[in-house]
């Protein structure tokens, strides 16, 4: 099974009944080719980031739809959305194999959750506890590195 997100704008200045036969005809096409629309988001108008056919502002509507066999149907699709003259601009993607991807990297973030917390105690219990320090009292000392404490009066040599 194949899954689509079909993005679209409508025209910023068409009234909402339009606007809604216009998804809905989309809606219909997809059904009508044998596909199931698994959500519909209607953005509503937004500021576009260029000019698109002389408009500054768009209707976004997104829908995801899941297809068994797609023979022609994403194009045919695309060719109604085309010449739709309601329509300014379009985009078909394919998601399904992000979707597997995203479920794969959740699978082995799963599976090393227990390992990185286990990790994470075992690294709090071998630290020693923290002593509180009263304000005011002095810092206590921090031992020097090995090679410093052997020789404490020996000056470093220069090359």
């Amino acid at each position: 099974m194949r899954i689509y997100e079909l993005g679209f704008i409508l025209k910023p200045d068409l009234p909402e009944q339009d606007a809604q036969a216009a998804i809905d005809a989309v809606k219909q096409a997809l059904t009508d080719g044998g596909a199931s629309i698994d959500k519909v988001d209607d953005w509503g108008k937004r500021r576009l980031s260029y000019r698109v056919r002389g408009f500054w502002n768009g209707h976004y509507v997104f829908i995801q739809y899941s297809v068994e066999d797609a023979k022609g149907l994403t194009r045919e699709v695309e060719r109604r959305l085309r010449v739709a003259e309601n329509i300014i601009k379009y985009m078909t993607i394919r998601i399904d194999e992000d979707l597997k991807r995203l479920k794969k990297m959740q699978s082995l973030r799963a599976k090393r959750a227990p390992k990185l917390a286990a990790k994470a105690a075992a690294v709090a219990a071998a630290a020693p506890p923290a002593q509180p320090v009263a304000p005011g009292a002095p810092q206590p000392e921090e031992p020097l590195p090995a090679a410093d404490a052997a020789e404490p009066n020996k000056a470093p040599a220069s090359a």
